[in-house]
């Protein structure tokens, strides 16, 4: 059982992303702000992360170059979300050290199988 950090300040969208880790037998963490959610980070070390582009208190990028810094969480895999997707976040994304980049509204099978593809067996 692998352990997912969502992140999303859309509490709707958070309870969905939860619900997927659960189908695939993963325990997720639902935190609605990147600040302390990347504090948690650091602490719980989860096998993966997935986390909206914006946030309130910081956005993907921000948190995706704090993440990287630190050696808690500098391997751990991070998918970004993202509902306004200009056309280069997926490059800046994946330049700053991101595994994956999605679109909002992902399909559930799409994100069933980013969790897969980033999680243990």
């Amino acid at each position: 059982m692998a352990r997912i950090l969502f992140i999303d300040d859309d509490l709707i969208t958070l309870e969905i992303l939860g619900k997927a880790a659960e189908i695939l037998g993963h325990q997720p963490i639902l935190m609605a702000t990147a600040r302390p959610a990347i504090a948690m980070a650091a602490e719980q070390k989860p096998d993966l992360i997935v986390m909206d582009m914006m946030m309130p208190d910081l956005d993907g990028l921000e948190a995706l170059s704090i993440l990287r810094s630190s050696p808690e969480t500098a391997e751990t895999p991070v998918v970004i979300l993202s509902a306004g997707a200009a056309l280069d976040d997926e490059e800046k994304v994946l330049a700053a050290g991101g595994q994956d980049y999605l679109n909002k509204p992902v399909s559930l099978n799409k994100l069933l199988e980013t969790i897969k593809k980033y999680t243990p067996a």
